[in-house]
């Protein structure tokens, strides 16, 4: 997972490396978060900013040998302005995707696995999130694709690509259809002038799409 902080720098899952990065305007890559509590993360996979110049990302811990995994849950955690990581949540099966509503009151978090679902959480003031509740069903009789990368609409609108395509849901959880492509798609990202063109990338390749709605934008500093 990638995205961009209230500068503009690149923030980076490194899975592998199991920490989140940022890039430096000259190309230097500098850790942002490493460890919770001493304890080093598990696989990082997917990021997205909040206006207050905070990070979240998943932390599964899934594909981690059981030897070598400090932290035993795979959750979501918030990196604070400061640099203090913390989970947020600390209950999740597989977290993959996630995203905000666009007024920031609610996270969106995909589940990966057996529970093919997409979870909502209410954001607290301090950053903090509660009130934990399922928001879609993804489950289908598709032979290949779960819930992974996520992104929503300036209307609020959910896109999370999984089994058989981007499946599209409103605000309330409702299934309004499923975008097919070529090829599966395993992520998804706003761009374009308007913000109206959706990037997805695939097996192979990237594939785009011209919306009537733009997507929410990047945070970005005042």
């Amino acid at each position: 997972g990638l995205t961009f902080d209230l500068q503009g720098q690149l923030i980076m899952c490194e899975g592998d490396n199991r920490r989140i990065t940022r890039m430096e305007p000259d190309g230097a890559i500098t850790p942002v978060a490493e460890r919770w509590e001493g304890k080093r993360l598990n696989r990082p996979n997917d990021v997205v900013g909040h206006s207050d110049g905070s990070i979240y990302f998943t932390n599964p811990g899934g594909r981690l040998d059981a030897s070598e995994r400090e932290i035993d849950f795979s959750g979501v955690h918030r990196i604070a302005p400061d640099g203090a990581v913390t989970a947020v949540i600390t209950d999740f099966e597989y977290p993959n995707g996630l995203a905000f509503s666009p007024d920031e009151s609610v996270l969106y978090v995909a589940n990966t696995r057996e529970d093919m679902q997409i979870r909502a959480y209410d954001v607290q003031p301090d950053g903090s999130v509660s009130n934990g509740r399922t928001f879609a069903d993804m489950s289908s009789e598709e032979p290949d694709g779960v819930p992974d990368g996520m992104k929503v609409d300036v209307e609020g609108r959910v896109y999370c690509t999984g089994p058989g395509g981007c499946w599209v849901f409103d605000s309330s959880g409702s299934h309004l259809g499923t975008i097919t492509l070529p090829e599966l798609p395993a992520n998804c990202a706003w761009g374009s002038a308007d913000n109206r063109t959706m990037f997805f990338t695939a097996r192979t390749s990237v594939y785009s799409m011209r919306m009537r709605t733009p997507g929410t934008r990047l945070p970005r500093a005042g």
